[in-house]
This record gives structure tokens, sequence and C-alpha cells, in this order.
């Protein structure tokens, strides 16, 4: 009897460890089997060390971006569309993260997570071909138009989600890269996409996460009149304008973009009110395109105060912004409120495609505050802009000029969005040391978004 129970504990114990083991191996290959499969030994994907099996790429319009013949990767025959796409579609090399040939190399091979990388004709139509949201043609028109300066642009469906231009410079021909010195300046950060993975300081910009917090939590504000004599004195420092504004309100503060107005309000709301509506807007989280995570903007003002949160509010300080996540900022303002995630991947047709914006909305701003502040940037561009630069658009917008320290020109930017039922676009431009986001990122931006809607 003795026997039987000693045999029964041992048998128990080996099934225990046999199921542990069954547990183990489950839960590894869900969480890395795709990773497993994509290793470059694997001899069913790769010959001398290159993916021998994979699908096409295409744009929104049926372009063909890069295909793979018997291990060979072929561009697209435009130099500037494949140049101005590259961050999108990859490099030769895979030295660029966020590209299609790295992010979405199992959807390109084929991975199926109950079959591996054996396809069934039968059953998979549409092969290992992706296509992507983005107009190439559109991208093209960006690139040309950053004319050489670091930076990038996004522009994106704010009801929809899909990102219809997104651009970094520098960037280069992935047909033919040749020798990219790392030590060459012009050069630098050239594998890095600007638009889903930098951060910089936002200047004024962040002036609308001010307002937000100022349209819920001061009374009256809208009312009430600020007086600006060109520059404020807040403990030992100086919060100066260009030129003395007068006596504003919050409307032609923000147009005029106005530093001592908006360092008073910022010393009004305080420190966790201001804190609290830059996480809502996304600052201190990353966001994840179809699996790529973005790079994360900071706002810290757990010790800020005083001139320090003077100075947060007008979006210099510590503040950091990842461009994508402003643009996306940007759509849930236009969208009433409610932020819907930018995607590269196109699942249209499919029932992803109708269920993705109704899971990921999510609303950030209330609703009258999203309104009011459209209405303000409406009136940005028609009172201080000039609507004239940016006819027939219906542009929404503010611009932002981010001092970077002494010695070096400011980094420009314009963000904001279309006011049409029929292009419902939010947009985001940054120019890297480059000048005023007036002067310089608002005449690329009015550019580009003409070409998208004509």
């Amino acid at each position: 009897m003795k026997l039987i129970i000693r045999r029964s504990a041992i048998l128990f114990i080996f099934s225990l460890l046999l199921l542990t083991g069954l547990v183990l191996f489950l839960g590894n290959y869900i969480n890395n089997a795709s990773t497993w499969v994509q290793h470059s030994s694997n001899r069913h994907l790769y010959t001398d060390g290159k993916l021998n099996t994979t699908g096409n790429i295409y744009d929104r319009s049926g372009r063909l971006l890069l295909e793979m013949i018997e291990g060979n990767i072929n561009f697209h025959e435009d130099t500037t569309i494949r140049t101005a796409v590259m961050h999108a579609t990859g490099d030769l090399n895979d030295n660029v993260a966020t590209g299609a040939l790295v992010a979405f190399r199992d959807r390109l091979s084929g991975w199926n997570f109950f079959n591996g990388v054996y396809e069934f004709d039968d059953m998979n139509t549409s092969g290992n071909d992706i296509t992507l949201n983005l107009d190439a043609q559109l991208c093209a028109t960006a690139y040309r138009e950053l004319a050489g300066h670091k930076g990038a642009v996004g522009i994106y469906n704010y009801e929809t989600g899909e990102i219809i231009c997104m651009v970094s410079t520098p960037s280069f021909d992935p047909a033919h890269p040749g020798n990219i010195p790392f030590d060459d300046p012009r050069h630098e950060g050239v594998y890095i996409n600007r638009l889903l993975s930098s951060v910089y300081v936002p200047g004024s910009i962040f002036k609308l996460v001010t307002t937000a917090a100022a349209i819920d939590h001061i009374p009256h504000v809208k009312e009430k009149v600020y007086k600006c004599e060109g520059k404020i004195q807040i403990g030992e420092d100086i919060v100066s304008c260009l030129t003395p504004c007068g006596e504003v309100t919050l409307e032609q503060a923000l147009a005029t973009s106005c530093n001592t107005t908006f360092a008073q309000i910022s010393l009004e709301l305080g420190s966790k009110t201001l804190q609290d509506y830059a996480n809502a807007a996304g600052f201190n989280s990353t966001m994840h395109v179809d699996g790529i995570q973005t790079g994360m903007g900071r706002v810290d003002l757990s010790d800020a105060e005083g001139a320090n949160l003077a100075w947060a509010g007008i979006g210099q300080y510590t503040n950091t912004a990842n461009p994508l996540n402003f643009m996306a900022f940007m759509g849930a303002i236009a969208n009433g409120g409610v932020r819907v995630p930018p995607s590269l991947l196109s699942d249209e047709g499919s029932f992803a495609s109708l269920i993705r914006p109704l899971i990921k909305k999510e609303r950030i701003i209330p609703p009258k505050t999203a309104e009011k502040l459209g209405r303000m940037m409406r009136n940005n561009v028609t009172s201080t802009y000039g609507e004239w630069n940016f006819k027939g658009l219906e542009l929404c917008a503010k611009t932002g000029t981010a001092e970077v320290g002494e010695g070096k020109l400011p980094h420009a930017w314009f963000a904001g969005y279309l006011d049409r039922e029929d292009y419902p676009l939010a947009f985001v431009v940054i120019v890297e040391n480059s000048g005023s986001g007036l002067r310089v990122a608002a005449p690329i931006a009015a550019n580009i978004l003409r070409a998208a809607v004509n």
C-alpha cells in the first residue's frame, strides 16, 4: 500500500512539473513566438542574413513603396518619395526602428499565431502585403517643404486616426544610402523618426494646455482683463514679451502669445492644476502607434513655483513635448475633447476598421472647453496670423517659438487642425533651430495642408 502511495506521489509530482512546464512554455510562446520566428537564424525566412520572404508595402492610394523579390528589396522609383517615407518603410540595414521592415516584420513575413509563417493560399488571399495610411505624394511635398531643415511633419484624420503624412528629416535615399558619416551634423539623428520618437521644448504651443486649465478653473476668465507692460518681475526673474501688449483678455493673449499674461495665469492656477492638465494632454505618457512606442514629453511641476511655474505655463522651464502626441492633442480639441490615437497601418474594409476608433477613443478635455479652445485657435488665425495666408483651410492653430539656449535659434512650431467636415485633419510641424513659428513653420504647414486638401 505504501509503495502504491509513493508511486502515486511521484507520478503526481511529475505530472505537476509537466503541467508547469507546459504553462511556462505557452506563456513564453504567446509573448515571444513572433520574435523567435523573426530571428535571423530561421532559414525559412532568411538567406545569408537577409529576409527572403516578405510582402509588399503600399500607400493609401495603392502606390508600391517597397517590394521584395528573391531577397532583394526594391523601393519606389521616385527618389523624393522613397526618401520622404524612409522612416515609415525602413532601410536596407534595419537601422530605422520605426520602419515597417522592423516594426511590422511579423506581418510582412506572414506570421500567424496558429500557423507560424506557413501560409495556406486558400485562407490568406491577401498574402503578406501591408498598406500604410500614408499618402506618399503628400509626404514628398512635406519633405520638399522642410527644405533640408531638421524637423518633422505629421498630419492625421482626427476622426479615424489615419496618419496620412509622416515625414522626419534628415532622411536619406534608402535605395542608395551610400556612406552616412555619424560625425556629420547634417546627418545627426538620421535614423530617428522625429515625429514618433523625439521630444522638444514646446514653447508657446503649450499655452493651449494652460488656456484649457484657465477656462475650467479661473472664474469669469473670458471677461477678465490682464495688463502687459512688456515684462513682469517674479521674484528675482523677469518674464518678458517682445512688445508690451497692453490690456488683453485671455483670447487676445493667446492670439498674441503674451508671455506676461500666461505667467500670471500660471501662478493663479497653481502647479497641481497645471500638472493635471498637462498629464491629460498626453505629457508624461507615451502612445503606441500600431505597437510602435512614441517618445514621452515631460512636464514635471512637483517643485515648480514662482518664476519656474510661470515659465512652465509659457512652455519653457523643463517642459518637453513629443510631436505626435501633441498632434493627437490637437485632434482631441477638434474632436470635441475626444482623442483618437493615430495609426499607420490601414485596416480599410476589415472589421477592425469599424471597431478601432470606438475602442480607443478617450476623452481628455471637457466638450465645452474643447469648443472654446477651438474658437480661440480660430481667432489666432483670423486676428493675428492672417487668414489670407491660409485661405480656404478654415484653420485653427497655435504657433510656438521655443527657446533652446543662448547662441541657438529657437525651434519653430505650428500645430492645429482644419475646421472642415470634409477634411477632419489635425497637424503638427516642428523645425529645429530655425526661428519664429509664424515665419518658418506656419508657411510650411500651409503649403502641405493645401496639398492635402487639393
